[in-house]
């Protein structure tokens, strides 16, 4: 699969069942060229909890890594919990690389960080 660092990415705020929850579900590959529209929501969102799906990403670079990073640092400062949900196996292996893994909040399903974060 060719990726074109200009392609479309899909940004879109779900509602949950778990009050003060907000999801924000992705897709797309997200890059340096398209990941500000994503940093300002990120940003924005004052919900106790936070999870962003990245089950529709198959890859995003070193300025989308940093901006996850930016969304841990800021949640933590605040108080506010977030997760990651739905990784693929090369994110995975991105966070791994990069050494973020065992900082970045992250969960295999919606399921699993929503009883995790809805307590």
């Amino acid at each position: 699969m060719e990726h074109h660092p200009t392609e479309a990415v899909t940004i879109e705020t779900l509602g949950d069942s778990c009050e003060d929850l907000q999801i924000i579900k992705v897709r797309g590959a997200l890059t340096i060229h398209n990941f500000f529209d994503f940093q300002d929501l990120t940003r924005k969102q004052s919900a106790k909890a936070l999870l962003i799906d990245l089950g529709e990403v198959p890859y995003i670079d070193s300025a989308a890594l940093g901006c996850l990073i930016g969304v841990h640092v800021s949640r933590e400062k605040a108080g506010r919990k977030y997760a990651l949900v739905n990784a693929n196996e090369r994110l995975k292996k991105l966070f791994s690389v990069a050494g973020v893994d065992r900082l970045l909040v992250t969960y295999d399903s919606l399921a699993d960080a929503e009883s995790s974060l809805c307590r």
